[in-house]
């Protein structure tokens, strides 16, 4: 028999006549209608995986069955049943016509390839109505079908694929069918869909993946719990790692954006600080991680080796990443609830700081309230005792100032205090860490400092000693920006402290990129002339009697205006000038002789020469000359025998 005689009544009965007798089985006809419906129902219950799976298992049993009865009729070959699936097609109504365009296969060895074009599939059109076009092919009972009749005929398993679809917004269905073999690994993703799902397997995996999140969400609810608790108490930060620690069991570790340990938990403190080096080294080697740390938003896991490997999460401050909070893992890797403990932990130290922050500038604002009152003379000396008391700060004379600037502009005002904010709350640490009962301010500009002497030489420390290690300080919290210093004379009375706000003022004047620190003390009679408010006749008188030298001496880049200096500074000693400027004496003595031309005055005299280095002096105060104040005979010599 050839396949284009083949009809359903050859296999199946259409009798209304029960007969359990018969070999034949009864035909149910069904609309397409209500498969479309069925598919429907299946896709919103089980969803679209699943009903492709069951759609594919339910045809391929359809074509197993109808294969397994045409294999008993005889045929005149046995390619016959090549074309034998495709009539079954049309006949159960799957398909208007079907165009088998290649049907070759080897029954021996085990061996196909047949490829049809599918018109009006009832799967396309059903799901074309119900649900609009598709990015996927859809006619899934087809597929089945022809992978179980064909892999019946063959003795071995045959994978049916659409490769296009009426439902994608082509005009008709093309499948190609071949043996898994044959298909070299294309079909593999498809493979899954005809093993049958295991439904109480999967619900108990169900049942425990819900378990698992339900004993995640209760120990990350613990945690929250716990480091509220701990930010209520305001226990510092070691309490949020102990905290951490107690309920994960994974060492914990609390570090600033320089990634140096501030609270470690589960951890010997003394392996702490060898943890965070290898960490620093291995950012170091790896630049790109840096600068993912730098913006990050999230948790992050990283190996660093494979006895240390870290889950990070950011601390933020302001919309600033000031510090990072990690688990540590040896074997391990980090679950899933580990990322969502770790940001609680992130957020409790963010409030932790945030509170802190808000504490101490509180208190640095009360103080520098007070110190603000003190300088304006505002308050009674009994106020000033009892505001003092109340704020912790000791009345120990005698009483000295500190101004501090940098000497670069900083772009605008908002940044100058901002820069002045950070700069006052770094500085009041440094005084914490050493003991120091400060009064810190800010006022046009300048951060002020006002402290006991006394309290420094307890720490047996002096005025030179501290202001050094201030400095040093602060160009290592800030090194982009250059600091200079002014400081004022002691006093007993800390009413007199508005005197020494304008004495460490006058001083702060005076420093420059050479001499950096400077002591109103060592300005002598200058630093009261720095004082005065009105400076005009100075001015004038100055550029009166050097007026001329300047001008003559810019196309020279200054040079005999820097010989006048040094010259005066060395007490108009020829021979110690030469030495301290690497200058030949015959060399000096000319420019010194073209001076006294240029000036009409002898320089040598001590009532010229003390006019002359008084006004070189404040020029170079006033910024108005670029001249390092410290090159002198004496502090060279000074300088050579160390």
């Amino acid at each position: 028999m050839r396949a284009d005689e083949l009809d359903l009544t050859r296999i199946y009965k259409f009798s209304t006549l029960h007969n359990p007798n018969d070999p034949q089985e009864r035909v149910v006809t069904v609309p397409t209608a209500a498969l479309g419906m069925l598919r429907h129902e299946l896709i919103e219950t089980l969803g679209i995986e699943r009903t492709k799976g069951f759609l594919l298992r339910h045809g391929w049993h359809c074509g197993v069955n109808d294969a397994q009865k045409v294999l008993e009729m005889d045929w005149d070959s046995k390619k016959e049943l090549l074309f034998v699936g495709p009539k079954m097609h049309t006949l159960h109504g799957y398909l208007e016509e079907v165009d088998v365009l290649v049907a070759e296969a080897d029954f021996s060895n085990g061996r196909m390839h047949h490829e049809a074009i599918w018109k009006n599939s009832y799967e396309a059109e059903e799901h074309l109505k119900r649900f609009g076009p598709s990015d996927q092919p859809v006619c899934h009972t087809l597929v089945g079908y022809a992978s179980g009749y064909l892999s019946t005929i063959l003795g071995k398993k045959v994978i049916a694929k659409e490769i296009k679809c009426k439902a994608m917004g082509y005009e008709h269905c093309h499948a190609v069918c071949r043996t898994v073999e044959e298909w070299n690994g294309e079909i593999d993703d498809e493979l899954k869909y005809y093993k049958a799902d295991n439904i109480i397997g999967e619900l108990d995996e169900t049942f425990r993946k819900l378990k698992i999140e339900r004993d995640n969400l209760s120990k990350a609810y613990e945690v929250q719990q716990k480091l509220m608790e701990e930010v209520l108490k305001e226990n510092d930060l070691s309490s949020i790692t102990n905290a951490l620690h107690q309920i994960t069991k994974i060492p914990v570790f609390i570090e600033d954006v320089n990634f140096n340990p501030i609270a470690v938990a589960g951890c010997p403190e003394q392996d702490a600080p060898f943890s965070s080096e290898s960490f620093k080294k291995w950012i170091h080697k790896k630049k790109k991680h840096f600068k993912d740390l730098k913006t990050l938003k999230q948790a992050l896991f990283l190996e660093i080796s494979p006895t240390h490997k870290r889950l990070m999460t950011p601390i933020y401050l302001d919309r600033k990443i000031v510090g990072y909070c990690s688990f540590l893992y040896q074997e391990t890797a980090p679950q899933e609830v580990d990322k969502l403990i770790i940001q609680h932990g992130a957020l409790a130290c963010s409030l932790y700081l945030l509170n802190e922050r808000t504490r101490f500038n509180t208190e640095q604002r009360i103080k520098g309230n007070f110190l603000d009152d003190i300088l304006s003379k505002q308050i009674s000396f009994e106020e000033m005792t009892k505001r003092a008391y109340y704020i912790g700060f000791q009345l120990n004379d005698p009483y000295f100032m500190i101004a501090i600037d940098t000497l670069l502009q900083k772009p605008s005002v908002k940044e100058e205090l901002e820069f002045n904010d950070d700069l006052i709350n770094d500085i009041s640490i440094f005084m914490k860490n050493r003991g120091l009962n400060a009064l810190l301010g800010q006022k046009s500009g300048k951060v002020i400092v006002l402290l006991s002497e006394c309290l420094l030489l307890k720490n047996k420390m002096n005025k030179e000693n501290f202001c050094k290690a201030l400095i040093d300080y602060c160009s290592s919290k800030y090194p982009q920006y250059l600091f200079k210093v002014g400081i004022s004379s002691s006093t007993h009375s800390i009413e007199e402290a508005s005197q020494l706000y304008e004495e460490c003022l006058s001083a702060l004047k005076v420093a420059n990129r050479h001499q950096r620190i400077v002591f109103f003390d060592s300005l002598g009679i200058e630093g009261i002339m720095f004082q005065m408010k009105n400076i005009s006749p100075i001015q004038k008188f100055i550029h009166k009697k050097l007026g001329k030298l300047i001008e003559e001496d810019k196309s020279r880049d200054m040079e005999f205006t820097k010989t006048l200096y040094y010259y005066l500074s060395n007490g108009c000693n020829v021979h110690k000038t030469a030495r301290a400027m690497n200058f030949s004496i015959s060399g000096l003595r000319y420019r010194l002789q073209k001076i006294n031309e240029i000036l009409q005055m002898d320089i040598n005299l001590p009532s010229v020469s003390y006019q002359m280095y008084l006004s070189l002096r404040l020029l170079i105060y006033w910024g108005e000359l670029d001249i390092d104040l410290d090159l002198t005979f004496a502090e060279k010599e000074l300088v050579e025998d160390d």
